[in-house]
């Protein structure tokens, strides 16, 4: 921003604000003064036909001219709607020589000079700093010359009374024109974080604000919304944010009136409940208009804790699988069972995802051609529920043995590790033959809520989260 000016340097920025204040400001001021311009001018020129002195009229037919061929102006270029007002504002000086001694009297003649000088100070306030300040003093040094050459004498009292006035008024109109562009400016830096917000956070997010006055949070703006647990269809994005940290509880209170309260933590992550989930939320404070930007990291399913599978049985079961010969086929068998025994089974484990999945390929995949593609990456390995990331892959691999059947081939398994979660990408023939088989398996449906950050779409992208709520470790390699 210019300091003398006030002009905004970017050229963007300034026609953005120039446009706002057509709309706001300028745009209706221009019409109200027109309309009361051209009926008191009218009503003026009939008053002096009635005395048959029409050559009086000629300051007033000018103004309303003048008026004219501003409307014109502005409807063919809007953008010069501030210069016309200055440029009215200045031809309405020579009103002051409409009135005499001989036609008003002395208490009149002072009203219609602070009349003038309000309608006039209207007309500054509502234009620029480089247009209302010139056009201040241009006004103030014509008003006192003019009373110099009508009462040939200098009052010198009248004189310092001007400059003085002069000097408060253009410091006023510089103070309050900077204040309405920083007002500007901070909207539209507001603004352009807040469109920005969408890129710079790629998880499920929303800012919000408490209002006062209506007793609950306001929810500005909010991205990736359905991810949200709990989230309804049926219902605004604004209601389902609100239920949102109604329903979960952080420190035996809702996370609504922690936030309320002062109480919720900033700048690192935390964990709230709801029902049986355990989801990692993240808070930052908005510094320009102290709103709070709310991120959901992670959803991560409460474990329900059942009877374990007696150790006799498993023991059992384990020296029966060594009797049997290794095939494919006795493989499968041994992968199914193990999976009805370690289906409730939660310790984490870390798993060497590369090592599984050749050994999940050389198995149910009878062409093995399939492409691995670690990224640059010789060995990947993921701590998460071991049993059930077992589980869920040894699922996934069946289903794509059943479509190798149906000649839908799988040509590549692309393993990208992230920061947050571990993504298997999945190429097949045809993608949308995978989804209706995955979604009626029971094995998926009792594993997928404690494993993926996200549910799996159409696109076959698997989302493995690295962020797990206990810490239980037992190292497996």
């Amino acid at each position: 921003m210019s300091k003398y000016t006030l002009k905004f340097k970017a050229k963007e920025i300034e026609d953005m604000y120039q446009a706002q204040s057509f709309q706001k400001h300028l745009k209706p001021l221009f019409y109200g003064l027109l309309v009361i311009t051209l009926s008191l001018n009218t009503l003026q020129l009939v008053i002096i036909a009635r005395k048959d002195n029409l050559a009086q009229g000629y300051i007033n037919m000018g103004f309303i001219v003048t008026c004219l061929i501003g409307l014109y102006i502005m409807y063919k270029k809007e953008g010069l709607t501030a210069k016309i007002l200055t440029i009215t504002n200045a031809y309405s000086l020579s009103l002051q020589f409409n009135f005499t001694p001989e036609n008003t009297e002395n208490q009149e003649y002072f009203l219609y000079g602070c009349n003038f000088s309000l309608i006039q100070a209207v007309i500054y306030f509502a234009t620029d700093f480089n247009l209302s300040c010139p056009s201040l003093i241009f006004h103030i040094i014509f008003r006192q010359t003019a009373t110099i050459l009508l009462t040939n004498k200098i009052d010198i009292q009248c004189l310092s009374l001007s400059v003085v006035a002069a000097i408060l008024a253009t410091s006023v109109l510089y103070i309050c024109n900077r204040a309405q562009r920083m007002q500007f400016l901070m909207s539209y830096q507001q603004d352009t974080i807040n469109n920005q917000l969408h890129k710079l956070i790629n998880k499920p997010f929303t800012k919000i604000q408490y209002n006062e006055k209506k007793l609950y949070m306001d929810v500005q703006t909010t991205a990736i919304q359905e991810q949200f647990w709990n989230f309804r269809s049926d219902i605004c994005y604004g209601c389902n944010i609100r239920s949102f940290l109604r329903i979960c509880v952080f420190n035996n209170m809702s996370l609504e009136q922690a936030l309320i309260m002062g109480q919720a933590k900033f700048d690192e992550i935390f964990e709230v409940k709801q029902f049986r989930k355990r989801i990692k939320l993240r808070l930052c404070q908005y510094n320009i208009d102290n709103s709070i930007i709310l991120i959901q990291e992670n959803v991560q399913q409460d474990p329900v804790q059942y009877n374990k599978i007696s150790q006799n049985l498993q023991q059992s079961l384990f020296k029966q699988f060594k009797t049997i010969k290794k095939t494919p086929l006795s493989q499968q068998f041994k992968f199914g069972t193990l999976s009805v025994l370690m289906l409730r089974q939660f310790k984490i484990q870390t798993i060497n995802i590369r090592k599984l999945i050749q050994h999940l390929i050389s198995i149910y995949l009878y062409p093995k051609k399939a492409k691995l593609n670690l990224n640059g990456n010789r060995t990947i390995k993921l701590k998460t529920y071991g049993y059930l990331m077992k589980i869920y892959l040894i699922q996934v691999f069946s289903i794509l043995r059943e479509l190798e059947y149906q000649k839908n081939y799988l040509e590549e398994i692309n393993i990208k590790n992230l920061e947050t979660h571990l993504q298997i990408k999945i190429t097949i023939t045809d993608q949308f033959s995978f989804f209706p088989l995955y979604s009626k398996n029971y094995f998926i449906e009792q594993t997928a809520p404690y494993l993926l950050l996200n549910p799996l779409g159409y696109d076959l992208e698997f989302q493995f989260s690295k962020i797990l709520p206990f810490s239980d470790i037992n190292l497996q390699y």
